[in-house]
């Protein structure tokens, strides 16, 4: 037998909210309220989408300001206009957050600038497979380049708004692109 984690939140749930919303508009329409069993059915079908859209709709509307505002949380401030590029948020089992942004050269100097001259620096690696990745037990930082771009990583102690605790900052070289992932794992 397989894993039932699919039907369980997901199929159910929706089986028990068609038939919640069936069992309401049968129970006004058979009671003589046929106007108050179709706003209702439609008010709460409405409210049950919005529910299932939430996710969708938070990356929908993520603007400058919430990166402005996730960024100055990291210690990182873009002082010219960016372009979002993508954003995505989600996870069945593990939340991850992501956006890449296009960024003015002054903000890219200034960046690799940063990474480049912080204590945590540890150098150019060459090899992928040789470059380090932060230890969840020392919530130690960790700066370094490679061929294709700056990075740095980190876990925090203190875990966001929605949940994550582990964060990569990219800067690509080529592209002067910031790629920005936070995730609860």
């Amino acid at each position: 037998m397989g894993n039932l984690d699919f039907l369980v939140i997901f199929i159910w749930p929706i089986i028990l909210v068609f038939q919640i919303v069936f069992i309401i508009y049968w129970a006004f329409r058979l009671s003589g309220k046929k106007k108050l069993a179709t706003i209702s059915a439609l008010i709460l079908s409405g409210t049950i989408l919005l529910i299932i859209l939430l996710p969708w709709i938070s990356d929908w509307t993520f603007s400058k300001n919430d990166v402005r505002e996730l960024l100055l949380s990291h210690n990182l401030d873009l002082k010219d206009d960016f372009i979002i590029i993508k954003n995505e948020s989600g996870g069945f089992r593990d939340f991850y957050h992501s956006f890449l942004l296009k960024i003015s050269d002054s903000d890219y100097e200034r960046l690799s600038r940063r990474i480049k001259s912080s204590k945590n620096y540890l150098g150019l690696f060459n090899d992928l497979t040789q470059a380090p990745t932060a230890d969840y037990k020392t919530f130690d930082t960790l700066d370094f380049e490679t061929k294709y771009h700056f990075e740095r990583e980190y876990f925090s102690r203190q875990k966001k708004d929605d949940g994550t605790y582990h964060f990569i900052f990219q800067l690509s070289k080529t592209d002067k692109e910031l790629n920005y992932i936070g995730s609860d794992e």
